[in-house]
C-alpha cells in the first residue's frame, strides 16, 4: 500500500516533543514524514538533525493554512496513493500502527481520526474494538488518514478554500480561519456526505499540554493501551 505522510510543526517543539514525536512515528511504521515546518526560514536545520525531507514556511501561516498546505503537497507529490495521512508533532503511537491501518478495513465514505477525543470516548465505550463512526464534532486533528478518494473530496471542497475567510475569534485568540482544522475538516465531508470514524481504543495519544495556538488545553485520554502496545495485536 503507497502512503503519503507528513508532520507539523512550529520551530518551538525542535528539542522535545517533536523528536519524541518522529521516534514514536517510526515505530508505528511511519519513520520517513516529511516535515511542514511553519515560521521557519532554514529547512537544513531541520534536515540535517532528523536526515528527512522538509517543506518550510515564512512567515507564518497558522495551524490550519499550513494544515491545508500540506496536504495538497502530499497530493501533488503523488496523487495516486493510496492513503494520505497528516500528524502533529505532539502525538505518541501504538507500535505497529501502519500495518494494523492497511489490515483494518476503511470505511466507506469515511476518513480515519487515529486520536478519539474524550467525547468520542463515551460514544465508543462498550462498542466492539476497531473504527467506529465518530461524534462528527471534529475533535482532534493529531493524526488524520484519508483513502484516496477521501483526499480527491477533501481538497475539492469549496468549504475548504473558504474556512481561512472566517474571522470570528474564540475567547480573544487568533482567527477561526487560521486554528481549528479539525473542525474545517469534518464539516467540509460531512457536507459531501461523508464521515468521520475514531477507533476503539485510541490510537494516538496528546503529548502537548496546549494546542500550538495556545487555543485550549486538552484533557488526557483514556483509552489509549500504551506506546508498546503492538497494534497487530488487536483482533
Amino acid at each position: 500500500m503507497k502512503w503519503m505522510y507528513g508532520v507539523l510543526t512550529v520551530p518551538s517543539r525542535f528539542d522535545e516533543l517533536l523528536p519524541r514525536t518522529l521516534h514514536s512515528l517510526a515505530m508505528a511504521g511511519f519513520g520517513e514524514p516529511r516535515l511542514f515546518v511553519d515560521g521557519e526560514k532554514h529547512p537544513d536545520i531541520y534536515e540535517q538533525r532528523f536526515d528527512l525531507e522538509v517543506t518550510v514556511r515564512y512567515p507564518i501561516v497558522h495551524v490550519y493554512p499550513n494544515w491545508i498546505l500540506s496536504m495538497w503537497e502530499l497530493y501533488l507529490r503523488e496523487p495516486f496513493a493510496d492513503r494520505y495521512a497528516m500528524f502533529q508533532d505532539d502525538l505518541i503511537s501504538v507500535k505497529n500502527l501502519r500495518p494494523y491501518l492497511e489490515r483494518a478495513p476503511y470505511p466507506e465514505k469515511g476518513y480515519l481520526n487515529l486520536y478519539t477525543f474524550m467525547n468520542n470516548e463515551a460514544l465508543v465505550k462498550d462498542k466492539p474494538v476497531g473504527f467506529l463512526p465518530a461524534s462528527q464534532n471534529g475533535r482532534g486533528a493529531l493524526g488524520l488518514v484519508f483513502s484516496q478518494e477521501a483526499m480527491i473530496v477533501l481538497l475539492g471542497s469549496s468549504h475548504m478554500a473558504k474556512r481561512v475567510r472566517n474571522t470570528a475569534r474564540s475567547k480573544g485568540k487568533l482567527p477561526r480561519g487560521w486554528t481549528h482544522a479539525d473542525g474545517a475538516v469534518v464539516e467540509a465531508m460531512n457536507a459531501a456526505g461523508w464521515s468521520e470514524y475514531v477507533h476503539n481504543p485510541s490510537l494516538l495519544r496528546h503529548t502537548g499540554l496546549v494546542s500550538a495556538t495556545g487555543s485550549c488545553r486538552y484533557a488526557p485520554d483514556r483509552t489509549f493501551p500504551g506506546e508498546d502496545f503492538d497494534a497487530m495485536e488487536i483482533p
